[in-house]
């Protein structure tokens, strides 16, 4: 498997975006976040998904049953908003550039009044949502971002795609350089964990997924061919797919984008957002030592057998950070080859853009 650095892979969605019609603004946005995608650990989206996001600005992307289609250059509209609250319709642009400006609104509105909440419809995939999160976790407060999506996830105790993946996730800053950040799907893996391991070639661990027939598969392919994966908790799965009814009702229900198995859902991401200021509750300082107090109670306990260190929720993707910004970010052969294929239809030289 090929290994980039990521301002060779923040170069190459760069020049392919721009290619497919993406404006300046837009292809930096998008490719940076697929790259902190990859700099995490998150290769399920990361520069895999570069193929899928051209396919649907050229002609619309079939993944789940509804034509997803980019429209680059769209702009946002604000259609209800309060002191604290806001509507945006996105028109179909892209997901990141979206949901970014989605959390800067309410990142404002939480400055000047405390809280800040937003919804988002008509709204492209927007990609791993714990950096929306951050924004707010980076101006000293706490953030929150959710959002439904396709048909892909079973509930509890049927067989059938009904629900989405419904990633949650929460960043709250912490006195020291390593926020919280938790950051979930609320089935046992993303969709993106499944196309990884399938470009990998590898197969899937007990307990993923369920094929069209509701046996338990260890195939990935089963995914696309009508299976479903299964909620967050295998046994105790009601669990995983509570939260995932939450997350589809606040991301679909009270936005208007329509929740996943509803009528009015075509596609893409219902998306619900929150930024709260500590401030306005505690003393920021005092907030700050208070989570540094918890995670260094939790670091410290009695670690289980095998175990040779306790990380908090945010650490695995530091880690990964560190190490691929150190060691470089490996990509798939097939992965590589599709992405090539897709420049190369764009008139682009993918191995130029690397250089």
């Amino acid at each position: 498997m090929p290994t980039f650095t990521a301002d060779q892979l923040k170069n190459l969605g760069f020049g392919i975006f721009k290619a497919a019609g993406a404006s300046d603004e837009e292809a930096e946005m998008v490719s940076q976040h697929l790259v902190n995608a990859n700099l995490a650990g998150h290769d399920s989206h990361g520069v895999i998904r570069i193929t899928a996001y051209v396919t649907m600005i050229k002609v619309g992307y079939k993944p789940y049953g509804y034509l997803c289609k980019i429209v680059p250059g769209s702009q946002i509209e604000i259609v209800r908003e309060t002191e604290t609250t806001a509507l945006i319709d996105g028109h179909w642009g892209f997901g990141q550039v979206i949901a970014a400006k989605a959390m800067e609104i309410a990142i404002e509105k939480a400055r000047k009044n405390g809280i800040g909440a937003v919804g988002v419809l008509h709204c492209n995939h927007i990609g791993r949502v714990g950096e929306y999160s951050m924004m707010a976790a980076e101006q000293g407060m706490i953030g929150i971002s959710m959002c439904n999506s396709g048909r892909l996830v079973a509930p509890f105790g049927s067989m059938d795609r009904i629900m989405s993946t419904n990633p949650i996730a929460v960043a709250i800053p912490s006195g020291s350089k390593r926020p919280f950040l938790l950051d979930m799907a609320t089935s046992v893996h993303a969709e993106g964990k499944v196309r990884v391991r399938r470009n990998r070639g590898e197969s899937l661990p007990d307990g993923w997924l369920i094929d069209k027939e509701g046996t338990p598969s260890n195939n990935p392919e089963d995914l696309y061919a009508g299976g479903a994966l299964l909620p967050l908790g295998r046994d105790i799965g009601y669990k995983g797919f509570g939260l995932a009814m939450i997350v589809d009702l606040l991301g679909g229900a009270l936005t208007g984008h329509g929740c996943t198995s509803g009528e009015e859902y075509v596609g893409g991401n219902g998306t619900f957002m929150m930024a709260i200021k500590i401030d306005n509750f505690v003393d920021q300082e005092k907030f700050r030592s208070r989570v540094d107090e918890l995670i260094r109670n939790v670091k410290n306990s009695r670690k289980a057998p095998d175990v040779e260190e306790i990380l908090i929720p945010g650490e695995p993707e530091i880690n990964s950070r560190e190490e691929r910004l150190a060691e470089g970010i490996f990509v798939s052969d097939k992965t590589w080859e599709d992405i090539k294929k897709t420049a190369k239809e764009l008139e682009v030289d993918a191995e130029k853009l690397i250089k």
